[in-house]
C-alpha cells in the first residue's frame, strides 16, 4: 500500500554493470528497476512516518504499510521480488521528512511511502521532485506543489470539505466555529472550510490554535461567546479529541465535528463517555462500518484488510492502501524507472482500496472520489461508529 545474469568474461560483466547503473541503478541493492520478476534481489521502498511528535496517531500509517508488505511478500512479492521496507520516524518534523527523502535517494530508493502529516508532505514534495523519487503521501491535505513525483492516498481536503460543510450546515444553519492550527495544514482549513460554509449560508467563526497546545479550552470559550451552533475541529492531533470533552464540560450542546483522520475505533472508545445524543460527528470510510460495501472491489479490499490487519482504522488503512498502490503501479509499469512510474500513474491509473478509490491523471495526482470513503457518522456510547 499506500510498494543477474552471468556474463562470460570479467570485462563484459563490468561493462554491463556500469550500463545498468547509468540507466538508473538496476542493481538489487539499490532497489532496482528490473523489468522482469527474474531478479532475486528485493525491491526496497522507503517509509517516512510520524511515529512520534505532535501527531503520533498518524504514525499508525506504518502499521498498515508493514502488514501489507508482509502479506505481499508471502504471496509472491512484486514482480516475483520481495519487498524490503526502510522505515524512518520523522517525528512529525518537516525537516526530518526532507532528510528522509535525501537519505532514501542516497540509498538508490526510487519509491517511498508517507508521511501522513500535511506539513511533512508539503516539505517532501519539492524534495522528491529533486531526488526523482515517487512518493505516495498519506495526508488528506490537498497535494502541495510541485507534485510532479507525489501522489495522494485517500480523498483530498477540498472534496472532503465539501461533504463536511454540507453535513455541518444541517445542524448549524446560522453559525459554526472552525478551529485550525497555525501551520500549513491549518492554513488550508482556515481558508477552504469557511469559504464552503459561506456558500451554504453559514457564518464561519475561524479560530486559530497552537499546534503544540494540549488544551483548546480558551478557544472553545471564545467560540461559545459568539453563539456558534457547531464546532469543527480540523486538527489531527490528540488535542482535538480532548476538545470534545472540554466543549461538553463547558456546557456546549451543539454538534462537535472531528476530521476524518480521526475516524477510528480507538477514538470512538476514547470519546464514548461523551458521545451522547449523536453529538460527536465524523466522516468515516465504509471500512469502519458494519455491513458490506455496495462496491464489489471495495468490499473485497476491506475483507482482505480485516483478514490480515484485523481492527479497522482509517490511518492504518491509508498505509495499507499506499503499499498496495505502489505494488500495482510498479507491476503495471513493469519497472522501477521513475519516469515510467510517473507516466503509468498519470495515465488514468485506477485504484480501489479501503481508503482510496478513484482514477489518477496528469492533472490530478490523487483522483479520489468520496463515495464509500466519507460517510456521515457519529460516535456511539458503546465506543463504535454508526451511520447518521
Amino acid at each position: 500500500m499506500r510498494k543477474a545474469r552471468w556474463v562470460a568474461g570479467l570485462v563484459l560483466a563490468l561493462t554491463a554493470a556500469l550500463a545498468l547503473a547509468a540507466c538508473g541503478g538496476k542493481s538489487s541493492s539499490s532497489g532496482g528497476s528490473s523489468t522482469s520478476g527474474a531478479s532475486k534481489g528485493p525491491i526496497t521502498i522507503g517509509v517516512t512516518s510520524e511515529k512520534t511528535g505532535p501527531a503520533p496517531i498518524l504514525g499508525t500509517e506504518s502499521i498498515g504499510i508493514e502488514k501489507a508488505a508482509q502479506y505481499i511478500n508471502q504471496h509472491g512479492g512484486i514482480m516475483g521480488r520481495q519487498v524490503k521496507l526502510v522505515v524512518h520516524d520523522n517525528a512529525g518534523d518537516p525537516s526530518k521528512a526532507v532528510s528522509d527523502v535525501r537519505t532514501f535517494a542516497s540509498q538508490g530508493i526510487k519509491v517511498m511511502l508517507g508521511g501522513a502529516f500535511g506539513p511533512d508532505c508539503a516539505a517532501e514534495a519539492p524534495a522528491t521532485a529533486a531526488a526523482q523519487i515517487v512518493d505516495f503521501c498519506g495526508s488528506t491535505d490537498d497535494l502541495p506543489q510541485p507534485d510532479t513525483h507525489m501522489f495522494g492516498v485517500g480523498l483530498g481536503y477540498t472534496p472532503t470539505i465539501i461533504q463536511t460543510t454540507k453535513l455541518i450546515s444541517q445542524y448549524a444553519p446560522k453559525k459554526a466555529a472552525v478551529f485550525a492550527d497555525k501551520d500549513k495544514s491549518g492554513d488550508d482549513s482556515a481558508t477552504i472550510g469557511p469559504a464552503d460554509l459561506k456558500k451554504l449560508g453559514v457564518t464561519p467563526v475561524v479560530i486559530r490554535t497552537d499546534p503544540t497546545a494540549a488544551s483548546f479550552k480558551p478557544a472553545i470559550q471564545q467560540a461559545m461567546s459568539k453563539g456558534v451552533q457547531a464546532m469543527w475541529f480540523t486538527e489531527c492531533t490528540p488535542a482535538a479529541i480532548s476538545a470534545v470533552g472540554e466543549a461538553e464540560q463547558l456546557g456546549f450542546k451543539g454538534k462537535l465535528m472531528l476530521e476524518n483522520c480521526l475516524a477510528s475505533l480507538d477514538v470512538a472508545k476514547a470519546v464514548k463517555g461523551l458521545a451522547a445524543n449523536k453529538q460527536v460527528l465524523v466522516q468515516s470510510p465504509e471500512l469502519l462500518l458494519p455491513g458490506t460495501s455496495s462496491n464489489p472491489q471495495r468490499a473485497k479490499a476491506i475483507a482482505l484488510y480485516k483478514q490480515v490487519v484485523g481492527k479497522p482504522d482509517t490511518v492504518v488503512g491509508a498505509g495499507w492502501d499506499s503499499m498496495w498502490m505502489a505494488k500495482a503501479a510498479i507491476e503495471k509499469a513493469g519497472t522501477l524507472d521513475t519516469n515510467k512510474l510517473v507516466q503509468t500513474l498519470e495515465n488514468n491509473f485506477t485504484f480501489t482500496g479501503v481508503w482510496h478509490g478513484g482514477t489518477m491523471t496528469a492533472q490530478d495526482h490523487r483522483g479520489a472520489q468520496p463515495q464509500g470513503y466519507v460517510v456521515p457518522t457519529y460516535f456511539t456510547k458503546q465506543g463504535t461508529i454508526a451511520r447518521l
